[in-house]
């Protein structure tokens, strides 16, 4: 659904973004991740043709954003970091604006108008002066715009940027629901926590380069050759826990403590059965045996190098 080939921007001497290739598929939600510098706000805006490329293409739902803007503009929604809103229009009035600017068909715009505004979760404030909206209101506001359309794609560049705990989890719930509806969506970000448990792929900048890029878990397997367990016991059974851990040839990195502890273990489903087996015959009272699983900072954390422009 979003393609881009070879792209490329320099400004005199400074190179933004190197030769970027890059695939995103229908549904996905993908996480553009990078330092601020790294290059992401300037590969986005080539992405939705408001910058043009020095080298290379873009493309959305198949179409070059750059040779047939148009008709590009039509499969994009586009929600800049920091976007400007007519603050003397009511928020009906600002979504009524916009789906005229889309040339929505006019029969179609004042039902199009509540089911976005239903949408976003702005229903109490429909007749409320813009002015007076939170940072938070403001931000769905301005989804509710880039979606007025019914564009296949979002592209939104630092959405949660400026909002509150709960504003950023109203703002997940919201893309989440977008994405079921079958949108798929470009998403930068360089505050880690929120894109956990919302992307299902990522993709990490550096310096304008894109140095890894893929499904989570296939980035994950890639970068980590065995997997984290955590243990759990009851009683006292440090040591039987050490004695079946060091015993196994897949186990590594054992830390135990009282109650319980952490390994890396290189195996199979399989052999991590019987690994969980033999701990029990070794008289350890399981409580709890489970792998914990990457976040997106554990991640971008062993594939950066930290380098800003």
């Amino acid at each position: 659904m979003i393609e881009l080939r070879s792209l490329r921007k320099e400004y005199d001497d400074l190179v933004a973004v190197y030769d970027l290739n890059l695939k995103v598929p229908e549904g996905e939600i993908y996480g553009l991740i990078g330092p601020n510098g790294a290059g992401k706000t300037t590969t986005i805006r080539m992405a939705c043709g408001l910058l043009a490329p020095t080298l290379g293409q873009a493309l959305v739902a198949g179409t070059d954003v750059n040779r047939e803007p148009e008709v590009a503009q039509q499969n994009i929604g586009y929600l800049s970091d920091f976007f400007g809103v007519y603050e003397d229009l009511k928020v009906w009035e600002y979504l009524d604006y916009f789906a005229h600017a889309y040339k929505l068909p006019e029969g179609d715009i004042p039902r199009r108008v509540e089911e976005v505004i239903a949408q976003v979760g702005l229903e109490v404030k429909r007749e409320s002066l813009i002015a007076g909206l939170s940072r938070g209101m403001k931000q769905r506001l301005g989804i509710g715009r880039a979606i007025i359309h019914r564009p296949k794609v979002l592209l939104l560049d630092e959405p949660a940027s400026g909002l509150d705990p709960k504003s950023r989890l109203e703002l997940r719930k919201l893309l989440l629901g977008l994405c079921e509806q079958g949108a798929t969506i470009l998403i930068s970000s360089h505050i880690l926590t929120e894109l956990e448990g919302l992307c299902t792929s990522i993709g990490i900048m550096e310096r304008g380069h894109l140095v890894c890029s893929g499904r989570i878990e296939e980035v994950t397997a890639a970068e980590y050759s065995t997997n984290l367990m955590k243990l759990g016991w009851t009683g006292a059974a440090q040591e039987a826990a050490h004695k079946v851990l060091e015993g196994s040839p897949r186990v590594s990195d054992i830390l135990l403590a009282e109650g319980g502890g952490t390994f890396r273990f290189g195996g199979s489903e399989d052999q991590l059965a019987e690994l969980l087996v033999s701990l029990i015959a070794g008289g350890v009272r399981v409580s709890s045996f489970a792998e914990v699983r990457h976040t997106v900072e554990d991640i971008y954390m062993k594939v950066s190098t930290h380098e800003v422009m």
